[in-house]
């Protein structure tokens, strides 16, 4: 039988429970206010704001609903302050989002190089790839940020990288028309050949956009005019059916050559006669030249 005593000691016990559980749950609260809150600071670049609130006990791990901690958004921002801030307490440098895009990855696909080199020089991992399979040198690559893209090979970033779609930072080199990428992938010593997928190589992806200074470069760093693609098409005929007719002029003059068929039976004529491209048939004729009767800028 429970005495007076007894029952005061309980009731005090489930007072100071209930105390202890509300205090907990205001203590959380507050967290994820402050959480919430450095997500919001970091995105903004609000270096100052994001120093008070990590002394505030905001944690610099936390995470918004796609996984992206307040360092990356930082990071995508270029925001190199609040970078700085954030590393210098103790924030991951290579924690990934949902995507599993770094904050390097983020940094290098828009272009921040001040960013990319604070996070470098903390130790982020430069071949860490998203779940595209695609790398901070793709990004930077497909993005034409050539000073990026430098600094990313320099730190040692693989160049022979294969993404989920089967391409290279070679092929989006060739394929984005920027020749002084390109030459900074080439030199070092990436195979101009290597066939990607669909047996696609750099050269026919230049030909398939035009890209005539990109094709020069390739060509004059070995790569090979009359290879094929897993349909039979060669540089010349991708570059015919696009209706490129610079690219098919410095193609012939290149040795392409136009007699060639694809699988189909079809010559480099025939897909441009099919695309309708007449200028491009007349160039492919057996009488046509490849060399333009005046300036030539298609």
């Amino acid at each position: 039988m429970r005495t007076a005593s007894g029952i005061v000691a309980a009731s005090a016990l489930l007072v100071a429970l209930v105390c202890c559980s509300y205090a907990m749950a205001q203590e959380s609260i507050d967290s994820r206010q402050l959480n919430f809150q450095l997500l919001a600071a970091a995105r903004a670049g609000d270096a100052a704001a994001v120093e008070r609130l990590v002394h505030a006990g905001a944690s610099v791990k936390t995470r918004n609903r796609v996984g992206a901690t307040p360092l990356l958004e930082a990071a995508r921002g270029g925001h190199t302050a609040v970078v700085r801030t954030l590393l210098a307490a103790d924030a991951d440098v290579d924690q990934a989002n949902l995507e599993q895009a770094t904050p390097l990855l983020e940094a290098a696909r828009i272009g921040h190089l001040e960013t990319a080199t604070v996070l470098i020089q903390s130790g982020a991992d430069v071949n860490r790839v998203d779940l595209q399979l695609l790398s901070p040198l793709m990004h930077a690559v497909y993005g034409g940020h050539t000073p990026l893209v430098r600094l990313l090979i320099e730190s040692g970033a693989q160049v022979d990288l294969v993404d989920r779609t089967g391409k290279s930072a070679l092929v989006y080199a060739a394929g984005s028309g920027n020749v002084e990428i390109l030459a900074l992938i080439l030199d070092r010593k990436v195979d101009p050949n290597e066939k990607f997928q669909n047996d696609l190589t750099a050269l026919m992806w230049a030909a398939g956009y035009g890209h005539v200074d990109v094709i020069e470069l390739l060509l004059a760093r070995g790569a090979r005019v009359d290879l094929r693609d897993n349909r039979g098409m060669t540089a010349l005929m991708i570059a015919s059916a696009q209706g490129h007719l610079a690219a098919v002029r410095k193609l012939l003059e290149s040795g392409a050559d136009r007699s060639l068929k694809d699988r189909s039976g079809k010559t480099a004529r025939d897909h441009a006669a099919a695309a309708g491209h007449a200028e491009v048939v007349s160039v492919l004729s057996p009488t046509g030249s490849p060399r333009p009767a005046s300036s030539d800028t298609q």
